[in-house]
């Protein structure tokens, strides 16, 4: 059966296909690990939007029907009255729940994203430091592909209404091949220099969105295909997008080049049931695909929000919390199709002027309240003494970053070599120890500088997060905009560590335990062992993959937490990587280890904390106040590592308590 696509149609395949899109994508957002390339959803998602917008605006301008005032009324109906309710359930959701900088962060996003500027807001704004929290828990950050959408709707009629009246026909799909081509080229340059920007702008999206349009435009050239053709066109379609469902990975790179397999796939479905009704197309016309692909719209808007709450309150879900997230999304979504998008959509106001008022007004005031709750950080809604309350937890868990003394940079200065600043312990001691790494060096500052003032030792500090200790071979191990910096960092360590008696090396070797890192570290260790009369070995702290710093802070107004965290000392995903360091120190005669793990481990629980007290910044970070903590409690408990005893030498053999081994 052919049907003429130049034609305004229902496509029940189009919403089959919205089905795998939204369904990908939800999959994603509740466990990356089930479906790794599920995000490539969203680009499924331009593509079906570039193709049928194009089609409206072409169809429209062909017979001189086109109007901007129509256009944009229009697709303000469609979008508008679910995403606008969407903002303010989310936004006083997260004014009563959220702590108050999470809230002024939650208002601002609001904000933007009500005047189409989400992904401006997130791209500029949306912290990715090294210590920022999890992009997961905040509760709007899906609305930047809203917003890039409505972008391209600002300047796409303008193209299109140019083209059509400047450029002969067989030169629009010439010219739109050029644009999607440029697109993707910037998408991939932005990728190393700003990834955000990449993923976040419009520049490098146009292309999914224009993919699309390249679509529409063969389809009404392409009417006599032969229904062969068409079916292989559509399977091969399908496939790609099976692919990159299944095979992208968020972490290599997208999207650029890697955006190309499953935005083509998804325009080559479209194009192949604009032809004939294939056997694909009717598979993804099947009553279900079609069900979900009509309120995929209100599933996506909600599924995220849902997500990023509890993950914000209870950290990743359990099984029966994956069945509540589910549970929550689903009701939201029929409420939001049935009772705001689907009626609203339909409505039709007596004048265009008037509807046009009407949405400026809801957006308007709607606006206004994220600004409000931005400025005032949601406190309106909080209850009575919680800023008090607020105030005796703040200050616990603040990261080793944030201190002066602890000389943790984002790239080398050679000033840090012979910095003042940068000693820690005994003052006026003689400067014979180094500790040398990265974060996870630097998080044992506070612990060392404690144990350093007791036992009359002083120890410099320096490190680069992200940045292993490695002589000649950290660059495989170190994101690209510190690759350079950290070769710098470790090559001047090559002969910096000549001057001292005991080096202490320290590292995230979890999250370093890759390819060659266990040969990398041992030729280091064994580079040090001559060059150095003494090396330690700081072993990875107990790894406590669902801690939340701001645990207790957010049970003052969210129910049902447990701020408690603990786990098995056989279930941490450090051991492995110790034992190996354990076995390794134990090849050289000078080097030994230091562990920590008997401050926080009784027994077979290891707990995040000492006496009640928090002492972590996040899973895997100790905050400098816990450290401190954690130097005070060794010393308390006569836990003090063995290199650190002044009656016994910096080379003094390690006592099985001491916190450090052989």
């Amino acid at each position: 059966m052919s049907l003429p696509q130049h034609k305004a149609g229902y496509r029940p395949d189009i919403d089959g296909l919205r089905a795998i899109a939204v369904l990908a994508v939800v999959v994603f957002h509740l466990n990356k690990a089930w479906l790794p390339g599920g995000f490539v959803g969203v680009d499924v998602f331009f593509v079906i939007s570039g193709y049928l917008i194009t089609g409206i605006l072409s169809r429209n301008i062909a017979a001189g029907t086109f109007s901007f005032a129509d256009f944009y009324l229009a697709r303000a109906r469609r979008i508008l009255p679910a995403s606008l309710f969407c903002i303010v359930v989310t936004l006083l959701v997260g004014a009563v729940f959220m702590l108050p900088k999470d809230a002024r962060d939650l208002g601002a996003s609001a904000a933007a994203s009500v005047i189409s500027a989400g992904n401006i807001y997130f791209w500029k704004l949306l912290d990715t430091s090294y210590f920022a929290a999890s992009s997961e828990t905040v509760p709007l950050l899906h609305l930047w592909s809203l917003a890039v959408e409505e972008q391209f709707y600002l300047f796409w009629p303008l193209m299109l209404l140019a083209a059509y009246k400047w450029l002969p026909g067989f030169m629009r799909p010439v010219l739109g091949l050029i644009l999607i081509a440029v697109s993707f080229l910037v998408g991939q340059r932005y990728l190393a220099s700003d990834p955000s920007f990449s993923y976040y702008m419009l520049p490098a999206r146009a292309g999914e969105l224009m993919m699309g349009a390249a679509a529409y435009w063969c389809s009404t050239r392409m009417a006599g295909l032969k229904r062969g053709y068409a079916e292989l066109l559509a399977v091969a379609g399908l496939a790609l997008v099976a692919w990159s469902v299944a095979r992208l990975s968020e972490t290599g790179g997208f999207p650029g080049y890697a955006a190309v397999p499953p935005t083509l796939g998804a325009a080559m479905l479209i194009l192949a049931g604009s032809t004939h009704r294939t056997i694909t197309g009717r598979l993804l016309s099947l009553a279900p695909m079609v069900a979900v692909g009509r309120v995929s719209y209100s599933l996506y808007l909600w599924h995220w929000p849902v997500m990023a709450f509890y993950r914000y309150a209870y950290g990743e879900p359990t099984p029966a919390g994956y069945l509540y997230c589910v549970a929550a999304m689903t009701i939201m979504t029929l409420i939001s199709y049935f009772g705001v998008e689907k009626p609203l959509r339909a409505g039709r106001s007596r004048s265009r002027a008037r509807a046009a008022a009407q949405f400026g007004a809801v957006s308007a005031a709607l606006a206004g309240i994220a600004v409000y709750v931005s400025i005032t950080s949601g406190l309106l809604f909080k209850p009575a003494g919680y800023e008090a309350q607020l105030a005796r937890l703040d200050g616990a868990t603040k990261p080793a970053s944030e201190y002066s003394y602890n000389c943790q940079t984002g790239s080398f200065d050679e000033h840090a070599l012979s910095d003042p600043r940068c000693v820690i312990g005994k003052k006026g001691a003689p400067v014979k120890t180094l500790l040398w790494g990265d974060s996870h060096a630097a998080h044992y500052v506070g612990y060392f500088d404690e144990i350093g003032k007791y036992a009359g030792v002083a120890l410099r500090n320096i490190s680069i997060s992200g940045c292993m200790p490695l002589f000649g071979t950290s660059a495989q191990y170190t994101m690209p905009a510190i690759r350079d910096t950290c070769a710098k960092f470790n090559e001047a360590m090559e002969t910096e560590v000549g001057k001292y008696d005991t080096v202490i090396l320290g590292s995230a070797w979890v999250g370093f335990d890759r390819g060659n890192s266990r040969q990398d570290i041992a030729a280091t260790v064994a580079t040090l062992s001559k060059r150095v009369p003494h090396v330690v070995i700081a072993l990875s702290a107990p790894l406590f993959l669902q801690y939340d710093r701001e645990c207790d802070k957010k049970a003052l107004t969210i129910p049902a937490m447990r701020c408690d965290e603990k786990r098995t000392q056989r279930d941490g995903p450090e051991r492995d990587v110790n034992a190996y360091l354990i076995a390794l120190a134990s090849k050289f005669p000078n080097v030994e280890t230091f562990d920590i793990h008997n401050l926080l481990c009784n027994g077979s629980v290891c707990r995040a904390e000492v006496q009640g007290v928090p002492v972590y910044f996040d899973p895997g970070h100790i905050s400098m106040p816990g450290s401190a903590a954690l130097g005070r409690t060794a010393i308390a408990q006569g836990r003090i590592p063995a290199f650190f005893m002044p009656s016994r030498g910096l080379l003094a053999a390690p006592r099985s308590d001491a916190g450090a081994s052989r």
